[in-house]
């Protein structure tokens, strides 16, 4: 019986110390766009901002909550994707006509649509 036992806390133990693994998401910064332009994430993952222009970029999240800093030429900065966080960043100063924001990119907490 104590064999038993001591097979199904093992058991037991296993199944409860797994956990889902967190991803890394790449997303490489363009001059005039992000690819992927919409990241599907879940928290714990990590974004992983790789300038891939000649000019330094600094990426910002709409509310300024957090921000890469300034990315030289193939420079990259991670951030940890954590519950509520601002979804929507973009090229700090970089805007349109109407002095909006002219690049910008997604982080959404929703499934990725189905191909």
């Amino acid at each position: 019986m104590l064999r038993k036992t001591t097979l199904m806390a093992g058991f037991a133990t296993l199944f409860l110390s797994t956990s889902v693994s967190a991803l890394e998401h790449q997303i490489l910064v363009l001059p005039d766009a992000y690819f992927p332009q919409t990241s599907y994430v879940t928290s714990g993952d990590t974004l992983v901002f790789t300038n891939e222009s000649d000019v330094v970029i600094t990426v910002t999240s709409a509310d300024e909550e957090w921000t890469t800093g300034a990315l030289g030429f193939d420079q990259s900065s991670s951030i940890l994707v954590v519950p509520g966080m601002t979804t929507d960043f973009f090229h700090e100063g970089v805007e349109d006509e109407n002095g909006d924001p002219a690049v910008t990119g997604i982080i959404s907490f929703i499934a990725p649509p189905l191909d």
